[in-house]
């Protein structure tokens, strides 16, 4: 007899499988696909049982099949009811990857909006996110309402996406742009109170200098801004970010440098997304995401919800990395030795460098086979994934490049990540040494190491270069921010460490070849190392992230008693004195728009806590300087009580050297370096412009009533001769100090350039020193050999040893300018 076998499977299918597991036995799939992994299968029910939240994370390790899950998601919430549904990845790479994923899993895709699938909830939508996040969306934008209703949306690679997003809100425009001259004039006296120094920089376009203009002055002159920008709304620069900025303009953010201007809010008001916030289900996907609150800061996502992050249990499913640091190892290894090993190496194996920026860039020009930046990275990494090309360098390039396989095997993360643009550079020096910087750093530094392994089948050795970058991964603090996955393999790196300490670099090679050829020992060690990982800790969201983020949605709707109120509870959640400052200046934001007189004593307050904040309209005084009371060496000494072993000072060392760099982006890091190295060697330190508004980068005291004014001109790198305005910056600092200080103390000039003659129609200091190019690289040779000298047998805690290898490496107070400065010309 022959069975109606349509009729036996309509009556079956009446109610449509909601569980993603049950959905995935159902899917008609491509071999490859035998059943979803124990890690994937945890994920799936975690986000099952989870899945009424509005928004849901869910955290996997790189390479362990997020695409899959996030479509079995989406698919779920389909058969629910709960669509239409879409899948944002970062860039069009992916879509092709996540298409193709789809077809081999069965899944109806389609990367078409008007798609009447798409639209009815019978096809998945694939876009990149700049579909979805601009202020042109076809999605719909602000007051417009929704053009395009989301049920269900996952966000794949949120780490990779946030900052695209917050682009989108981000007003950008140059020097050549109508509207930039006459806003710069308009802030001009603002600017000016805060360092006239700094704006003739400005105005000069020096690629070094950051503005940020006083939140009272943007506040108070918010309407004329409006009207500069206004007629330009249609324009390429503006017609992108206006529609979403628009009506928050009063509560943004704006900074001028280097020949540009941004303005951006401080939280990003989503909303004006209505499609994405009204979606009934958010699914935001990571391998990396330290701080849970960038999700609440920039997606308005509920803090109570973000905080319970799904994992799959223990480290989940990696592939093989052996992560190394060799300035940990030997701290006497340089960069120079490893890039020439790396060279070697990329004859058979494709390596890989992230460095993160384009002058770091120039190191390793002389090796690399391709150096790649946002522009051309999708071509270059289809050339690495296509075989073999040796050495490809990416340029602050930390996310979104998948390099399975022999892509990449040798992965080197060159130094600490930079932070782009104007006003996240101004942020970084406010939060400098700050726990919340930490956070920051490690979430792009283990993003980037993620790039060499896609799959559980793939290996790679990471190495972790630079003295900055190796005391990062050094903090105690630190481990506790990895992933668990990452902090095994990072325990199993300092395990092989330990057995390897102070070996040179081809013992070092020995040990990467284990990983490399996959030898047996090695792999089932590195695999253990994962299964034994520690059970993950619950998302971590600052209060004080949730309590701004009201803030802010508060003074949007005026409300700025509540504002006022809701920041103070952010200032009051954290202890870390310049972290406490920073967040007082947002609390002062708030309180000036109902009491501009107490937001100026705040503000003051603020900047007693952290001298990186902008300068209150008055009761800044500057505080003299005094050489230490004890001897050079005493001070010296005391000044090393941080370092509780060897190897820490010569890290810390070498860190300060690799500071000590010449190149546009170093520039406010070295002024930091040399006020460092001023109490390191034992002399009073300050930094008056920074700190003040007012005279040098740097001011050291010798004692005896002897003080050095040094003005650090290390980003002038492509400089003749020194320029007039760089001359009259130094005189204009000895001036300063004469009228701060009497005429029992005396100043030499010190100006850190490669040049040493004045350009035409420029006076230099009569009594000009400079420390040029030989002069520095003496400096910092002498440094690393003090500090070599110093740190046998502890000798650093001992005033007569230090004071005996001071004066062996002429850094004494009396031979410190005879040695490392010239005369200028």
């Amino acid at each position: 007899m022959a069975l109606d076998l349509n009729k036996l499977k309509a009556s079956n299918s009446l109610k449509k499988q909601t569980d993603p597991r049950k959905i995935f036995t159902t899917l008609k799939r491509n071999n490859r696909f035998k059943r979803p992994s124990d890690e994937q299968g945890d994920v799936l029910d975690g986000w099952y049982a989870a899945r009424q939240q509005q928004s849901v994370t869910l955290k996997m390790n790189t390479g362990s099949g997020k695409t899959v899950v996030g479509l079995l998601c989406l698919q779920s919430c389909l058969n629910e009811g709960k669509g239409p549904a879409v899948y944002v990845v970062p860039d069009n790479f992916l879509i092709t990857q996540a298409v193709a994923e789809a077809a081999d899993l069965g899944i109806t895709v389609t990367e078409d909006l008007t798609d009447a699938a798409f639209l009815a909830g019978d096809a998945i939508l694939i876009i990149n996110v700049w579909k979805l996040f601009n202020g042109k969306s076809s999605f719909g934008v602000g007051q417009g309402g929704s053009k395009v209703r989301i049920g269900s949306v996952v966000i794949d690679d949120a780490h990779a996406c946030l900052a695209t997003v917050a682009d989108q809100f981000r007003i950008k425009l140059d020097a050549n742009h109508p509207a930039y001259t006459p806003l710069l004039d308009l802030f001009a006296e603002d600017l000016e109170q805060q360092s006239d120094q700094l704006l003739l920089d400005v105005r000069a376009d020096d690629p070094t200098a950051v503005m940020t203009v006083p939140f009272w002055a943007w506040k108070d002159k918010n309407k004329q801004a409006s009207a500069i920008l206004h007629p330009h709304r249609y324009d390429d620069d503006l017609k992108w970010p206006w529609p979403l900025v628009r009506d928050v303009l009063p509560l943004c953010q704006a900074a001028f440098g280097g020949g540009h201007l941004e303005i951006a809010p401080r939280y990003l008001p989503i909303d004006n997304i209505p499609a994405f916030t009204d979606a009934a289900r958010h699914i935001y996907m990571t391998a990396t995401l330290a701080d849970d609150g960038i999700l609440v800061s920039h997606f308005q996502a509920d803090p109570e919800e973000v905080v319970h992050p799904i994992r799959p249990k223990g480290g989940g499913d990696i592939g093989d990395r052996m992560i190394l640091a060799p300035q940990e190892i030997n701290p006497d290894i340089t960069v120079d030795e490893i890039k020439e090993m790396a060279h070697r190496r990329s004859k058979q194996v494709n390596v890989c460098v992230i460095v993160p920026s384009k002058e770091r860039a120039k190191y390793w020009s002389d090796v690399a086979d391709q150096t790649l930046d946002k522009d051309s990275i999708e071509a270059g990494a289809e050339r690495l994934r296509k075989g073999h090309v040796g050495i490809t360098v990416f340029i602050n390039k930390y996310d979104g490049v998948d390099l399975p396989a022999k892509a990449c095997e040798i992965l080197i993360i060159d130094g600490i990540p930079e932070v782009e643009g104007l006003l996240g550079r101004a942020e970084q020096m406010a939060l400098n040494e700050t726990r919340r910087q930490l956070v920051r750093q490690i979430q792009r530094i283990e993003q980037g190491m993620g790039r060499g392994v896609r799959s559980s089948e793939d290996h790679c050795v990471v190495l972790l270069i630079g003295s900055r970058l190796t005391q990062r991964i050094h903090n105690p603090e630190a481990s506790a921010l990895f992933s668990p996955a990452t902090r095994a393999q990072l325990k199993l790196g300092k395990d092989v460490t330990e057995q390897i300490r102070g070996k040179p670099l081809a013992e070092l090679e020995e040990v990467m070849d284990l990983c490399l050829s996959k030898a047996e020992g090695w792999v089932e060690t590195s695999k253990d190392a994962i299964v034994n990982a520690d059970e993950a800790e619950p998302g971590h969201v600052e209060p004080a992230t949730v309590f701004l983020r009201q803030a802010f949605d508060a003074a949007r709707l005026k409300r700025f008693d509540k504002a006022k109120a809701l920041a103070q509870q952010a200032v009051g959640s954290v202890s870390e004195r310049r972290a406490k400052g920073y967040l007082k200046q947002q609390l002062a934001e708030y309180v000036h728009h109902s009491n501009p007189s107490e937001a100026q004593e705040i503000q003051l307050s603020a900047v007693e806590m952290n001298r990186a904040l902008v300068r209150p309209l008055q009761g800044i005084t500057y505080n003299k300087l005094d050489a230490p009371r004890d001897s050079q060496a005493v001070a010296a000494t005391a000044a090393m009580k941080r370092f509780l072993e060897k190897n820490d000072l010569i890290l810390w060392v070498n860190a300060l050297v690799e500071a000590l760099a010449w190149g546009e982006p170093q520039t406010k890091r070295f002024e930091r370096a040399m006020r460092d190295l001023g109490q390191f060697l034992g002399f009073g330190s300050q930094m008056p412009e920074d700190d003040y508004g007012k005279g040098p980068d740097n001011l050291w005291s010798l004692g005896g009533l002897e003080y050095i004014v040094i003005e650090c001109k290390s980003g002038a790198t492509s400089a003749k001769a020194i320029s007039k305005h760089d001359c009259n910056q130094l005189t204009g600092s000895m001036i300063w100090f004469g009228k701060q200080y009497d005429q029992s103390s005396s100043a030499t000039p010190v100006m850190v350039h490669q040049k040493i003659t004045p350009e035409n129609a420029a006076t230099l200091h009569p009594d000009a020193r400079i420390i040029t190019i030989e002069k520095l690289d003496k400096l910092k040779d002498r440094l690393r050999g003090y500090a070599r000298a110093i740190s046998e047998a502890n000798g650093f805690a001992d005033a007569k040893t230090v004071a005996k290898q001071l004066t062996h490496f002429g850094l004494t107070a009396d031979s410190f300018v005879s040695e490392f400065t010239t005369k200028g010309k």
